[in-house]
């Protein structure tokens, strides 16, 4: 019985623990696709402002996986996962307008 608990307590902790792995992952690739970004105007000619939009999109992705997975916002009520939404916002349209000068 208690071999039975102890198994059904791992395969709990296995799931769990499942997602965060995977966002790990996910966190790894975007940092190396974020790497390669600035690389790009010389590769295939990109302008700079393009290249500036895609590494806060990237940055932008990353921080709400962190914020959603490891700050457990993913399991909190919706008026606390909306709270990051408003200073996002700013600095979105700060980046814009950095982008356009």
């Amino acid at each position: 019985m208690a071999a039975m608990k102890a198994a059904g307590e791992f395969r709990v902790a296995q799931e769990v623990k499942r997602p965060y792995v995977l966002v790990l992952g996910l966190l790894a690739v975007i940092t190396l696709i974020e790497v390669q970004i600035p690389s790009l105007p010389g590769w295939i000619g990109i302008a700079k402002p393009v290249v500036i939009l895609l590494l806060v999109v990237s940055s932008v992705a990353k921080a709400m996986m962190v914020a959603l997975y490891y700050m457990h916002l993913r399991y909190e009520t919706r008026i606390l996962k909306l709270l990051p939404v408003g200073p996002l916002v700013f600095v979105v349209l700060l980046a814009f307008i950095v982008v356009l000068r």
